[in-house]
């Protein structure tokens, strides 16, 4: 069974049509990039995974459940691209409660925050911490439970360089260990990371795939001329 599996999936807002006939897999294990311009579907695929919107019709389902019921949802970490942190809490008290109310314990807590480099600043206040750190305060949140499918939105926001280097070998460990969705402007970082990719425009799926299959479509380039080709084949107007 695939940790995601999406089929046919249809999702307006009044007149405007958010997802149209969208169908992607998400194996057990690896990181797929849900990758697209602004505008293309990304943020309302995302927020059905994680059971926050329901699709008019089709079907999405994590584990072969609907993301929607309170058992699957237990099995779903999310970091959103807006990460809405309570900046009065420290880091430890927010990453441990965020873990219990998942049904993970203190000690997975204390596990995360070592992952992500955050026992020095377990005692800090979130509010004094730089937009990248907040990153990972998120990031840890949303991996203390283990859950199976692991939904990062521009995670990497606000890092420097050095930190976005390591943290790419952060997500290639997570992702040998769970699914791992990953949506990201930053292309490089994703052609660097995944194992597929899933590539978005106007709502629709125009590749998906192994990110071998899909550096294939660029006939030979990188992932930005994947795009290129794939999502704006006639070039710029």
């Amino acid at each position: 069974m695939d940790a995601v599996s999406v089929s046919k999936v249809h999702k307006s807002f009044g007149s405007t049509v958010a997802l149209r006939d969208v169908s992607f897999r998400l194996p057990k294990c690896g990181v797929v990039g849900l990758l697209g311009p602004n505008g293309a579907g990304k943020s309302t695929m995302i927020r059905m995974l994680a059971g926050v919107l329901q699709p008019d019709s089709g079907t999405v389902l994590v584990g072969g459940a609907p993301p929607s019921q309170v058992d699957v949802r237990s099995r779903v970490g999310w970091l959103p691209e807006h990460n809405p942190l309570p900046l009065d809490r420290t880091v430890q008290d927010w990453v441990v409660e965020a873990c219990r109310s998942r049904g993970g314990t203190k000690k997975q807590a204390f596990t995360a925050l070592d992952r992500c480099e955050l026992a020095l600043h377990a005692n800090r206040r979130i509010s004094a911490l730089s937009k990248g750190w907040r990153q990972l305060v998120g990031l840890a949140a949303a991996l203390a439970h283990e859950p199976e499918l692991l939904i990062l939105d521009e995670p990497s926001t606000g890092m420097d360089p050095l930190r976005r280097r390591w943290f790419r070998r952060l997500l290639r460990e997570l992702g040998s260990e769970r699914s791992v969705l990953l949506s990201s402007h930053l292309l490089d970082e994703a052609e660097r990371v995944c194992d597929e990719a899933v590539l978005v425009s106007e709502g629709c799926v125009c590749a998906s795939g192994p990110l071998t299959h899909i550096l294939a479509l660029s006939g030979g380039g990188d992932l930005d001329e994947a795009f290129v080709q794939v999502l704006m084949p006639k070039g710029p107007k």
